[in-house]
């Protein structure tokens, strides 16, 4: 019965390695004159990782990869990234409010959180526990 303890506390232990998950925190990019708020997610693993879906709770915000005028259209009407990242590499999402008949529904301050679906490219098969980002409106509104 020990040796059923030891290797399920094994067994949890190698599924929630720090360094084998992407780490992802909520930052700012200058961009000339202006700031713009991002999530930075960064592959810590050895092996490569596919991000597979950011999901934003409630749906105030999109993610994008640039602020181009395509892929705003594309993030607008639903479309998330996906990538993948190398080991140690990292990659910038924009955070971009949605726009309701002119208005930014981000005025009212409410907590929000970014989901980060994510696999690893050397075990496809096995699931991984998502990476969260939790922010707040009025947060990522002063950067704005």
């Amino acid at each position: 019965m020990g040796e059923l303890f030891n290797w399920i506390g094994e067994l949890v232990r190698w599924l929630f390695q720090t360094k084998a998950r992407p780490v992802a925190s909520f930052t700012v990019r200058d961009q000339g004159t202006r700031k713009l708020p991002c999530i930075r997610i960064k592959n810590s693993s050895e092996y490569d990782i596919e991000i597979k879906q950011v999901c934003v709770k409630p749906e105030v915000y999109f993610l994008t990869e640039d602020m181009e005028a395509r892929t705003l259209i594309e993030g607008a009407t639903g479309q998330r990234p996906t990538f993948m990242l190398r080991p140690q590499q990292e990659k910038e999402l924009y955070i971009v409010p949605f726009y309701k008949d002119g208005i930014a529904p981000d005025g009212k301050d409410q907590k929000v959180t970014f989901r980060i679906s994510w696999r690893k490219c050397n075990v496809t098969w096995l699931p991984q526990i998502p990476a969260y980002v939790r922010a707040t409106t009025s947060t990522i509104r002063k950067y704005r």
